[in-house]
């Protein structure tokens, strides 16, 4: 973890945290990260919200705020206007990003979205909306292009092993 900046009044990480060199993550009012996350060189994540066990976030992903500065105060240059940390957060402050999620390399995750449960963001990807569980998701704004198992059958399989998992509150070594 060398270069890491972790803000930790507002951060708190899971056991098994990986992070590449000059990784910065703060969150203006609170961010938990789950276990077994890691997390590219260069990327950002400077946001409120959650991010699941088992999550693969690629090189240079920025996961940011969509309303970290006013952008309405009359008279008040956006420079010098409230901050998302001086106000109370809201759910579009925040992420919601599932367990056992890729975000591919150079991708943005605006704030106010969720990623479903297993879902992969391709690289280069900006998420502007939610995403489905276990969808493939690409471009800019992302949209769903398919998905990543075949059947309910082997999504069903696929949950029951990340929950017991889960559970195990195990620590994976990368």
């Amino acid at each position: 973890m060398n270069g890491l900046a972790i803000d930790s009044d507002n951060v708190t990480v899971g056991a098994g945290f990986n992070a590449g060199r000059g990784v910065i993550v703060s969150a203006p009012h609170k961010l938990l990260v789950g276990n077994n996350v890691s997390i590219g060189p260069r990327s950002v994540v400077q946001v409120d919200g959650t991010i699941g066990n088992f999550v693969m976030i690629g090189m240079n992903v920025h996961i940011v705020g969509r309303d970290d500065h006013a952008i309405d105060q009359v008279g008040v240059p956006m420079l010098l206007s409230t901050w998302v940390g001086d106000r109370d957060g809201t759910m579009r402050d925040a992420v919601a990003i599932g367990d056992d999620v890729w975000i591919g390399a150079s991708a943005v995750v605006l704030s106010g979205v969720t990623i479903g449960r297993g879902s992969v963001i391709a690289a280069g990807s900006v998420v502007t909306s939610d995403t489905d569980e276990y969808s493939l998701n690409a471009g800019v704004p992302a949209k769903k292009i398919g998905d990543r198992f075949d059947g309910d059958d082997d999504r069903m399989r696929h949950s029951l092993a990340l929950d017991e998992l889960s559970r195990a509150d195990q620590r994976v070594e990368f």
